[in-house]
């Protein structure tokens, strides 16, 4: 957009003229929301829709946890005539509808692509932020129709399989629209959301982990749900999804131009708007022509022999690899088993392990903006570096101090923070969009689906093992994120390519030029 030059005047011309002040509080206003107020909208939804809920969901479950375990023993009592369940079977059950989390969002995950291209972004993004109010809401009325804890595995599901179209989404309409120099910047948001949404379900856990209230947990989510929908209203659909749906050019243009925040005759939107171009003609100059779609490129490479694709898959796996690296961290896994860890592992009672988790919920919100400030101006390589050197050594210190038992509770509470934290502010933001800046857009949507769903099935691996082994083998647990994690340290160093203020061709042609390799992606 245009900017008026009256609010180019800025002070020194509001004396002279009635419109002074009107101009001044303009330029004010798009100072705070350079480059426009439309992005930051765009975020705004794309975050509550995606990061917060993923946040919320992983920690729902964590400080009512035994209400909820007593209520399913409670309700398998009354569905087999006073039968009780055996603490291997009741473990076995929880971790089960913990699990329901990353497995729904397989699914939803792999119906994205579909729905994109079906509906648009747009369109896809309301639709999935709706499903989340029944999700919710079957959760909350199974405990107040006994026996019914199998609602609580059903209200879950749909929940998840909403967020996990929501994650593809997020991911794709803001790499799509942020321009680049912002573009780590609004993405990482999603953390930082997430910590919000952990924080939220933490903040309501503390006086509803009663018998009576806990199931008023999940009515946050049901507000967040309906304000995020009425925000989707006020914003452009993804430039290439007018063009998949109307074929429009000019008014993708305009759209791109309105995120930007620039007029639509401006050169730096031309780079987008030819991916743009190249799926109304089949065909540009500034993107290479690729010989197999993306299932053959990523999982096929007996047949995707040629330079481009051996470029294209190298990048899509190293994207695979951050994000399995942020789940073997043990970040994720052990945010939504913090109080457990803390109460049974690390010696603490189970009112003050409540209040500890809480705390470090609180702490994570403000560390996540560290990576919104840093990411565009350090670089993506250090902050991944650096911070999964420092969950190591979490690790390492929590492995040692669960092991030897309360007396070290303290350092066990300190390195549970420490890994959370710095996780949060590193590899856990980046690994959210770094994959998306590794591929070519032709390939974004099913490519971002794809590595999102493999990075789901190590969370199902790692969050159904930790909670059994936990019970069953206390600190030695821990081993399950630490060798994995100091194992790929150095392979994190080597591989990874910075992106930071680069279109995803200009990485590309230099990953070529590193491996050897006659492929240009670049015009």
């Amino acid at each position: 957009m245009a900017v008026d030059t009256e609010s180019q005047q800025g002070f020194d011309d509001m004396p002279q003229r009635p419109g002074g002040v009107k101009a001044f509080f303009k330029k004010l206003f798009d100072a705070y929301f350079k480059p426009s107020w439309h992005i930051h909208v765009l975020s705004l939804a794309l975050c509550l829709s995606s990061g917060f809920h993923q946040g919320y969901i992983a920690a729902v479950l964590n400080q009512p946890y035994t209400e909820i375990e007593a209520y399913i023993q409670q309700s398998w009592n009354l569905t087999t005539g006073g039968d009780v369940l055996s603490d291997t079977t009741l473990n076995l059950l929880w971790s089960l509808l913990n699990i329901t989390f990353p497995i729904a969002t397989i699914v939803g995950q792999f119906a994205a692509p579909y729905l994109c291209k079906r509906f648009g972004r747009k369109k896809t993004a309301i639709l999935s932020t709706f499903l989340y109010i029944p999700g919710c809401a079957i959760s909350l009325i199974s405990k107040f129709i006994p026996p019914a804890f199998e609602l609580l595995y059903v209200g879950r599901f749909i929940w998840s399989f909403a967020n996990g179209i929501n994650s593809v989404v997020a991911t794709v309409w803001i790499v799509e629209c942020a321009p680049p120099q912002i573009r780590g910047r609004m993405a990482s948001m999603q953390e930082f959301f997430m910590s919000l949404g952990s924080l939220a379900t933490q903040a309501a856990g503390v006086p509803f982990s009663t018998a009576e209230l806990w199931p008023l947990i999940f009515v946050p989510a049901i507000v967040i749900s309906t304000l995020t929908m009425f925000m989707f209203i006020f914003v452009y659909d993804a430039p290439a999804s007018i063009i998949e749906k109307e074929g429009d050019l000019k008014k993708a243009r305009k759209a791109l131009a309105t995120y930007y925040g620039v007029d639509e005759s401006d050169p730096s939107l031309d780079e987008e708007i030819a991916i743009c171009e190249k799926k109304l003609n089949k065909k540009t100059k500034n993107e290479v022509k690729l010989q197999h779609n993306g299932i053959t490129i990523m999982f096929m490479p007996w047949k995707a022999k040629d330079p481009a694709s051996i470029v294209i898959r190298h990048a899509a796996w190293i994207g695979l690899f951050v994000k399995v690296v942020y789940v073997f961290t043990g970040a994720r896994a052990l945010r939504s088993y913090s109080t457990f860890l803390l109460a049974d592992l690390g010696g603490w009672n189970m009112d003050t392990a409540i209040w500890l988790s809480f705390a470090i919920g609180v702490a994570r919100v403000p560390t996540t903006l560290i990576c919104v400030f840093l990411v565009d101006r350090v670089g993506r390589r250090p902050l991944l570096n650096i911070s999964t050197l420092v969950c190591v050594i979490a690790l390492i210190a929590m492995f040692i101090c669960t092991l030897v038992g309360g007396s070290l509770k303290v350092v066990t509470m300190i390195a549970l923070t420490v890994l959370l934290l710095i996780s949060a502010c590193g590899i856990g933001s980046i690994s959210r969009f770094y994959a998306a800046e590794l591929v070519p857009r032709s390939l974004l949507i099913n490519a971002t689906s794809y590595l999102t769903m493999l990075e789901a099935l190590a969370k199902i691996g790692i969050e159904f093992a930790f909670y059994p082994l936990g019970n069953a083998i206390k600190g030695w647990s821990i081993l399950l994120f630490l060798i994995p994690t100091a194992i790929s340290l150095p392979f994190l160093w080597w591989w990874c390519p910075e992106t930071s203020n680069k279109h995803v061709n200009e990485v590309l042609d230099e990953m070529a030029v590193k491996k050897k390799l006659d492929a240009k992606f670049s015009s």
